[in-house]
């Protein structure tokens, strides 16, 4: 006896939604263009400034041409890239989104 495979209820799609949804993450990220992407950085533990502030703890930064020391804010005030994670603010509502990881050894 062989059972035979039912062919999933297709899906209705909702294409003014769609537009909509679409048209308000184009319109957010024009004004990201223009005005800036807001940026939240926290130390690495790897790092030899981690310890400085609170543990984990996300703070404000820019992106610097300050050479090595590059991330501009924070409680030490500049921090190479090495040495911290990078965040990005998309929604106030919802938790920064971690655009930046350390490599683990192995």
């Amino acid at each position: 006896m062989t059972d035979e495979l039912k062919p999933a209820p297709m899906r209705k799609i909702d294409h003014d939604l769609m537009r909509k949804e679409f048209a308000e993450i184009e319109a957010r990220n024009a004004v990201l263009m223009q005005d800036g992407q807001r940026l939240m950085a926290r130390i690495r533990p790897s790092s030899k400034y981690y310890g400085q502030g609170e543990d984990d703890a996300l703070f404000p930064v820019c992106i610097g041409f300050a050479g090595d020391y590059c991330v501009i804010g924070g409680p030490g005030g500049q921090y190479r890239l090495r040495d911290v994670d990078l965040f990005a603010v998309f929604d106030d509502r919802k938790p920064p989104t971690q655009i930046t990881f350390e490599l683990s050894a192995g």
